[in-house]
């Protein structure tokens, strides 16, 4: 049977007014008690209502305690927290506990105004911190800037309390969740130690096992913070929606930050309001993780999607969505050219990247990082990927170059340019590999010739940006034709020239023959290789 707040000897009011947090931990207290060295698992039920607290739940230590509140998954029990920098409930060292229908309120009236800057704590002691969860609640906090060493409110914080999970919260913060592996969390713009009133909390770094988080909404408090945080946490898995309930004060506009390396992360959501999706902090790793997101409703679409500069990205697969047009223009995965045009001091390797909403391959990856790419492929409306130094085309392009008696130049194969124009160390080389068919004749005739050949094509650039005359090699591996004096394919004219920093493979086809107004054909695929300081060229067509 469960422990009721509000029997005797307990008597908590629930009334808003009165301060239930002396009858509040008699209860939890009692339940303690319950559970201490027995398989006995004790639940704590408070009715519907209003529940002010001016000090920390102590649910530290605890083994098998389980909160239960009255109501649905968001308008429930309420606690209403006036407790300054500490936990409205405080799970720290507990292993087997929760909590669940609950809304955490942080006090906002009365003549003793300390209101509460953090919601629910888990951490891990040396007396436990394993098997915790909470679930359906709902945490409205104040906007405090300063906070916690400049983290704001915090609806929920994990400080390795490990196998862990969350389940259909709403959370509402200025950081609604922050997943630490350390009790120090050091951030570029902020500085937070956890601590708890009633334990220690376990020192050093350490391993959170698996977190699952599901059907969860993080909404951040003005653009102070991200709404998720992850320092040194791995394993984590997230589904659910993150979104800022306002947005006019602060500049961030990281939705998910990971502040130290992390593997294994698996993210599944909808984010709006965000700029950018995922930032890795720098001189980190992001090793085998999954990003499936659908990013909308920017209130400043102008930067990166995924940040990482100068990390090692290893097995990752980011596929993103991008409904609104108008905030497409942007790049999907980015290492930072800093302070003029750097090249990328991180790498990405046996990954692949998804965006069939980009308007062009040279929105899904920045040039700077697609050189230290290796093993990684790009679906895009144009996929290619990158392998063994090679840039290779995915789709096979099919062209028509005129017709018999007009005969057309035509463009088969387009990149952005790698070269710095106007930067040092311009030299380098373009070498394109071409691997096509020359088809000419229509279906009403029957008479039809084909040419297959293999192309190379080297553009050295000089220092001073001077581009040399295309070297070109043409191997004829193949050719068909029914009627030579009807139509013929003698060869083509190919050559690579450069234009508002594209380079264009262009392609004359050669063909003789009394079938005037017969169509001619190209069909192939590039590859492209190059060896430039910053960049590598980028597929376009």
């Amino acid at each position: 049977m469960a422990i009721n707040v509000k029997d005797a000897p307990f008597n908590a009011k629930g009334d808003g007014s009165v301060d239930d947090s002396a009858a509040i931990q008699q209860a939890i207290n009692y339940a303690k008690s319950l559970t201490n060295g027995t398989p006995y698992k004790a639940t704590v039920y408070f009715p519907a209502g209003f529940y002010l607290i001016s000090t920390s739940i102590n649910l530290t230590n605890a083994s098998g305690i389980w909160l239960v509140g009255d109501g649905g998954p968001f308008f429930n029990t309420s606690i209403v927290g006036n407790t300054g920098n500490r936990a409205m409930f405080d799970f720290s060292g507990s292993s087997y506990s929760g909590c669940e229908n609950f809304s955490f309120i942080a006090f906002t009236g009365g003549t003793a105004n300390n209101p509460s800057t953090i919601g629910v704590q888990f951490a891990l002691t040396n007396n436990g911190g394993l098997n915790c969860g909470i679930k359906k609640c709902y945490f409205q906090m104040n906007d405090v800037a300063s906070s916690n060493g400049s983290l704001g409110s915090i609806g929920l914080l994990n400080v390795r309390s490990e196998e862990f999970y969350v389940h259909e919260c709403l959370i509402r913060a200025n950081t609604p969740l922050v997943l630490s592996y350390s009790s120090n969390i050091a951030l570029v713009n902020a500085n937070y130690t956890a601590g708890s009133a009633y334990q220690t909390l376990a020192a050093g770094t350490g391993s959170m096992g698996v977190v699952n988080i599901i059907s969860t909404s993080l909404q951040s408090l003005e653009r102070r913070q991200p709404a998720l945080i992850l320092n040194g946490t791995n394993s984590v898995n997230f589904q659910g929606y993150l979104s800022r309930i306002t947005a006019t004060t602060g500049s961030n506009e990281t939705a998910i930050l990971c502040a130290t390396s992390t593997t294994n992360l698996n993210i599944q959501a909808n984010v709006e309001s965000f700029s950018r999706l995922v930032k890795v902090a720098e001189n980190s790793g992001f090793e085998n993780c999954t990003l499936d997101l659908v990013a909308a409703n920017a209130t400043s679409p102008s930067t990166e999607l995924i940040d990482v500069t100068n990390c090692i990205i290893a097995g990752l697969k980011a596929r993103v969505a991008q409904p609104v047009a108008s905030e497409r223009n942007r790049t999907v995965i980015t290492h930072s050219y800093g302070n003029g045009n750097q090249q990328a001091a991180g790498y990405i390797v046996n990954s692949e990247i998804t965006c069939l909403t980009t308007p062009s391959n040279t929105n899904i990856i920045s040039a700077n990082l697609l050189k230290r790419a290796t093993n990684v492929s790009f679906n895009t409306p144009q996929p290619f990927e990158k392998r063994s130094g090679r840039i290779r085309q995915l789709t096979n392009n099919a062209i028509v170059a005129g017709v018999v008696g007009s005969l057309q130049t035509i463009t088969i194969f387009q990149f952005r340019d790698a070269r710095q124009a106007t930067a040092l160390n311009n030299s380098g080389f373009y070498r394109i590999w071409l691997d096509g068919v020359i088809r000419a004749g229509g279906y009403g005739s029957g008479k039809a010739a084909t040419l297959c050949f293999q192309a190379q094509l080297v553009v050295n650039q000089r220092y001073d940006g001077v581009i040399d005359p295309t070297s070109v090699t043409i191997i004829t591996l193949d050719q068909s034709v029914s009627d030579p004096a009807y139509l013929n394919i003698n060869g083509m004219i190919l050559d690579v020239t450069f234009a508002n920093n594209v380079g264009s493979v262009i392609f004359t086809p050669r063909v003789s023959g009394s079938g005037t107004g017969e169509p001619v054909y190209y069909e192939g695929y590039a590859e492209l290789q190059s060896d430039f300081y910053i960049n590598d060229p980028v597929p376009l067509m």
